[in-house]
């Protein structure tokens, strides 16, 4: 199955697992504005280039149009930010499986409206990940059911979103839960670790930031 990659232009720190050296044939890459920074770190390709490119450098937007890279430039003053404009282009492609680098940092503003735009309504087609270094995070919404990989010694952060988030059953890590409540605001779901390299999670409502951090031997 094909993977789609935004890079966008936050703070960039190279996954420490299962991240390949080379994106795949049938995979997609999309540059939100200087993201591009990212991928030409990585000497990966450039497919799509998305946003106003006001944080693009000099001269990089010319070259890309004449290797003839595809190309959506947006005004400035818009009502949208340029992930949630990549985002919509991945959609439109037919590609439900992003994952996302360079989506936090620097700003708390833009890292947490990142965070929080795969779970807007409308959106929910859509398979995202974030990955910086060793973590992975996602936010799903409820009814869910859902099976996290790993390995023993990696670390499970559980954040509800808003509200409580209910009838949640942990499998797999040091501390489950049996079909318990977590309560937006308060801290319980954090630092879990997993014990096995598959653990199972399901809940009834809420929205969970689900954070995946490498343990030691991830590294």
């Amino acid at each position: 199955m094909s993977q789609t990659y935004i890079f966008l232009n936050g703070d960039f720190e190279r996954p420490t697992r299962d991240w390949p050296d080379r994106p795949e044939p049938g995979d997609l890459i999309i540059i939100a504005d200087g993201g591009e920074r990212h991928a030409a770190a990585l000497g990966w390709p450039v497919h799509w280039l998305v946003g106003d490119f006001d944080s693009l450098e000099p001269g990089r937007l010319e070259r890309y149009q004449l290797s003839g890279v595809d190309i959506e430039r947006y005004p400035a003053e818009k009502d949208e930010i340029d992930f949630e404009l990549a985002l919509g282009l991945a959609r439109r492609l037919g590609h439900p499986s992003v994952e996302v680098l360079g989506a936090l940092g620097g700003r708390w503003d833009m890292s947490l409206a990142n965070l929080f735009l795969p779970r807007a309504d409308g959106w929910d087609d859509l398979s995202v990940r974030f990955r910086h270094g060793p973590w992975t995070i996602l936010t799903v919404t409820g009814p869910a059911d859902l099976t996290l990989s790993g390995r023993p010694g990696d670390s499970l952060s559980l954040l509800p979103l808003g509200q409580d988030v209910l009838q949640i059953v942990l499998r797999g890590c040091r501390y489950p839960l049996a079909g318990e409540t977590l309560r937006a605001g308060l801290t319980r779901g954090l630092s879990n670790l997993f014990e096995q390299t598959e653990v199972s999670l399901s809940f009834a409502s809420g929205t969970l930031l689900i954070m995946r951090r490498d343990g030691e031997a991830g590294g």
